[in-house]
């Protein structure tokens, strides 16, 4: 067993919990789908959320030759199934399937209990679902589909009853910060827009790629998904804002990732999140939440005008990455639960090589994490020009 039976039993009491938060009280399970299916859609047209699964395609070949091109995706195909683990997962490996698994080198970078885990990391599991399917549809091979199959059935027991989704399954142990749900690098949204997508049958997801049994799972999954996005929405003198990188999946709090990625308000990871609801009916729970985090992303406080994040610039020089770009707008990764104040955190002075922790000034944040993590973007631009477009 991954999980112990008493974290079920809790984590089942929080699945009932969620899966009326969206309804109004005294309805039925019939009751709250009815509301959902009939609340109005926005138009998805220029949603900056559209192609964030495109990624895999980079893995395929660009042989103008098709019968060349599907030769080496072949290849690619089966070097996958390779090094797919007994659970369904798979680790962040695109490099190794160059060649086939050898039978005795690790599938992952990560044990918990004698078992190599598998993750949604770096688009992990997912990406791979979309390689096998997209090979599947032009091979007919089944050991494709059984594979992408498995891997999805992976991704649907790693899921929290409360709604969400880890970063790793199973465990790395009780106290990893993978246990957390996991926002972080958009992994957990990352698989909710595959759940989407299958449950559409869009291509490559297309045809009898999945199961009845797993099509029936794809739209309560993503129905629990939702109520935990709006359970763990964070809320700053009475108002909703925005969300962690990570939260936790008994509490719905946020909480610690790494040791530099400490609780805060992202201004990254909550737009994917913000991007994502815009997709789903607009209950008036859902309509509120991205309402919400649409006024936190144009308040004055949380954006740095005529301002950019360049590491490459800068590096050499040992100055601010944060350089005068006018016309942008940035976004800070993280900031102060209760505040708009952006803050940055080196490792801490235990970690080895030891940091400085939470800082307000990026030039008091060693070089190491100052240049190589991404502390601010643009992160805002494209969701509030779509939320403009569709009147929100």
């Amino acid at each position: 067993m991954f999980r112990t039976t008493l974290l079920a039993t809790l984590l089942a009491g929080l699945a009932s919990a969620a899966a009326s938060a969206q309804a109004p009280a005294g309805a039925t399970s019939a009751e709250t789908a009815g509301l959902r299916a009939a609340a109005p859609r926005l138009p998805q047209a220029g949603n900056p959320i559209n192609p964030e699964l495109d990624g895999y395609k980079r893995w395929l070949s660009k042989d103008g030759d098709r019968a060349a091109a599907l030769a080496v995706d072949t290849s690619l195909a089966d070097n996958i199934v390779s090094w797919q683990m007994p659970h369904g997962g798979f680790y962040k490996l695109p490099a190794k399937y160059a060649a086939r698994w050898d039978g005795k080198a690790a599938r992952s970078g990560w044990l918990g209990n004698g078992v190599e885990l598998g993750t949604i990391d770096n688009d992990a599991t997912v990406d791979e679902i979309l390689v096998l399917a997209d090979v599947y549809a032009r091979t007919g091979n089944a050991a494709y589909r059984d594979s992408a199959r498995r891997a999805m059935d992976f991704l649907l027991a790693m899921q929290y009853p409360s709604g969400g989704f880890p970063q790793v399954y199973p465990s790395r142990g009780a106290n990893s910060y993978s246990n957390h749900v996991t926002f972080n690098d958009n992994a957990m949204v990352r698989v909710l827009l595959l759940l989407d997508r299958a449950a559409r049958r869009e291509a490559p997801l297309a045809g009898e790629l999945f199961t009845p049994g797993q099509h029936a799972r794809f739209q309560p999954a993503l129905e629990q998904a939702v109520d935990f996005i709006l359970r763990a929405q964070i809320v700053q003198d009475g108002v909703k804002t925005v969300w962690c990188a990570q939260h936790d999946p008994l509490s719905y709090a946020p909480v610690t990732g790494r040791s530099f990625e400490l609780p805060s308000k992202s201004g990254a990871e909550s737009a994917l999140i913000t991007e994502f609801l815009m997709t789903r009916p607009q209950t008036p729970q859902v309509a509120a939440a991205v309402k919400a985090a649409l006024a936190w992303y144009r308040r004055d406080a949380v954006q740095a005008k005529d301002t950019a994040f360049d590491p490459r610039g800068t590096r050499a020089l040992g100055v601010s990455p944060f350089v005068h770009s006018p016309g942008n707008t940035m976004w800070y990764r993280f900031y102060d639960l209760a505040t708009d104040t952006p803050f940055f955190s080196g490792r801490l002075p235990t970690d080895k090589p030891p940091g400085v922790g939470q800082q307000y000034d990026i030039m008091r944040v060693g070089a190491e994490s100052r240049y190589t993590y991404q502390w601010g973007g643009s992160y805002g631009t494209a969701l509030l020009a779509y939320a403009a477009r569709v009147g929100y």
